[in-house]
C-alpha cells in the first residue's frame, strides 16, 4: 500500500496517507548532533558484535528505571533494528518443527520470521476486545510449542495489555516451558490511564527464559537509524550475539552513538511526541465512534486504530456501484474513490478490518475521518 501511495502521488494525486508505521517527527536534536560529531571524529568503525558496552549499559539502566527489570549489560544485545532482534531470537530459540504461538491481529512479519527460523507459526485469534486469552493459547499449545510472541502496545490494534492478563499469560508460559519473545517497541507510547507493563516484569520468572525487545524507532522517531535492543538470559544473549556476528556483524556505530545521546538526554522530546500522538488518537477515536457499524475497541497505545468493518461486508456503494466483500475491498474503495490510504486487516490476519495510522497531522486525520464516514454512509 505504501508503494501504491507513492505511485499515485508521483502521478500528482493528493493522497491522505494513513498507512505510516513510523512517527512523522524528527529525531531528537541531541541524537543528530551526536551523529554528526561522531562522523567528523571518524568513529564510524566496527564495534563488538553485541554493540558498544557504553550503549548496552545505558539500555540496561533504562530498562531498570522504566520497566523495573534488572539486567547486566552483558545480557543486552544491540541489534540492527528491533525487527532483526526478533528474527535472531527466533533463530536461537526455535528448532525445525517447533511451533510459535502468535495472537492475532498481529504484525505482518511475525509469521514469516517464524518460518525463516524453520518453525510453524500458530495464529491464535484474540477475543472481541482484541486481547489474547490463556484458554485459547493453551488450546493451541502442544509439546513442540517453543515460544509465544507478544506485542504490547500492539501493532496493529493499539491495545495495551493489562498487567493482570500479562501476569496470567506469563505464569502459564512458565508453567508450560514456553518462552516469551516480548516485542515492546511501542512501550513509551501509551495514552489516558493505560500503563505499559512488560510481561517479564508481571511474571518475573520469565526473565530466566525469555527475551525482551525494544529500540529507538518508535519512541525517538529514529526509524531509519535501525537501532534495536534485546535483553535475555546470558546464554541466550551470547547465542544471539553469535548469530548476529555471522549475519551482519556489529550494529551501526554512528547510530549507536546517536542512540546513546537520545537515551541520556531526550526524555522531553519523547514525551512531547507522545502527547501529540495522544491528541491525534482522540481525534480518530471520536470520529470512529460516530460511524455506525464500525467496531473499534479504544486504542490506548502505539499510533494505530484497528477498525472492524464486518457489518459493511456484502454492501454496495451507491455512488460507485462497487460491492465490499472484505476489508481489502473497502481499503481499495477508500483509496480509489476518496484518496484515503489505509492498510487492509488481512495483512495482520484479520481480513474484516483495516488499520488506521495516526502518525500524521491532525489536519489530515480530520479530513480523512470525514471522507471515510461519508463513504461508509453510501454503503447499503
Amino acid at each position: 500500500m505504501s508503494a501504491r501511495v507513492k505511485d499515485l502521488q508521483a502521478q500528482g494525486i493528493a493522497i491522505l496517507d494513513l498507512t505510516a508505521g513510523e512517527p512523522d517527527f524528527s529525531p531528537p536534536k541531541c541524537a543528530e548532533e551526536a551523529a554528526i560529531k561522531a562522523i567528523h571524529e571518524g568513529r564510524g568503525r566496527y564495534t563488538a558484535a553485541a554493540g558498544t558496552m557504553e550503549l548496552r549499559k545505558a539500555v540496561a539502566t533504562q530498562i531498570e528505571r522504566e520497566l523495573g527489570m534488572v539486567y547486566d549489560p552483558k545480557q543486552i544485545v544491540i541489534t540492527n533494528g528491533a525487527k532483526i532482534g526478533i528474527a535472531q531470537a527466533l533463530m536461537v530459540l526455535v528448532e525445525s518443527g517447533d511451533n510459535v504461538l502468535i495472537p492475532t491481529p498481529c504484525w505482518t512479519s511475525y509469521p514469516e520470521m517464524v518460518k525463516l527460523a524453520e518453525g510453524e507459526p500458530r495464529l491464535v485469534e484474540c477475543d472481541s476486545d482484541l486481547l489474547p486469552r490463556v484458554a485459547d493459547l493453551e488450546a493451541a499449545r502442544d509439546e513442540r510449542t517453543a515460544a509465544l510472541l507478544l506485542n504490547s502496545p500492539c501493532n496493529p490494534t493499539g491495545m495495551v495489555f493489562p498487567k493482570a492478563l500479562l501476569r496470567e499469560i506469563g505464569e502459564w508460559a512458565v508453567a508450560n516451558g514456553v518462552r516469551v519473545i516480548s516485542d515492546e517497541i511501542y512501550s513509551t507510547l501509551t495514552y489516558g490511564d493505560a500503563k505499559h507493563v512488560s510481561p517479564l516484569h508481571a511474571a518475573p520468572e520469565l526473565q530466566k527464559t525469555s527475551v525482551w525487545i525494544g529500540g529507538m524507532s518508535k519512541a525517538y522517531a529514529m526509524t531509519g537509524w535501525r537501532m534495536g535492543f534485546l535483553a535475555a538470559p546470558l546464554d541466550i544473549a551470547k547465542a544471539i550475539s553469535k548469530v548476529q556476528s555471522q549475519l551482519s556483524g556489529s550494529p551501526n556505530s554512528i547510530s549507536m552513538l546517536a542512540s546513546l545521546a537520545a537515551i541520556e538526554h531526550a526524555d522531553a522530546d519523547r514525551d512531547a511526541m507522545c502527547n501529540a500522538f495522544e491528541r491525534r488518537c482522540k481525534i480518530v477515536v471520536s470520529a470512529l465512534s460516530k460511524m455506525p457499524g464500525v467496531d473499534c475497541p479504544n486504542p490506548s497505545g502505539a499510533f494505530y486504530a484497528f477498525a472492524g468493518v464486518k457489518s459493511f461486508l456484502g454492501k454496495t456503494c451507491s455512488e460507485t456501484g462497487r460491492t465490499v466483500h472484505s476489508g481489502d475491498d473497502l481499503v481499495e474503495l477508500l483509496l480509489e474513490a476518496d484518496h484515503v490510504a489505509t492498510v487492509a486487516g488481512s495483512a495482520f490476519a484479520a481480513p474484516d478490518a483495516l488499520r488506521i495510522s495516526f502518525a500524521t497531522s491532525e489536519k489530515v486525520l480530520q479530513e480523512s475521518m470525514k471522507r471515510i464516514a461519508a463513504r461508509l454512509a453510501k454503503l447499503s
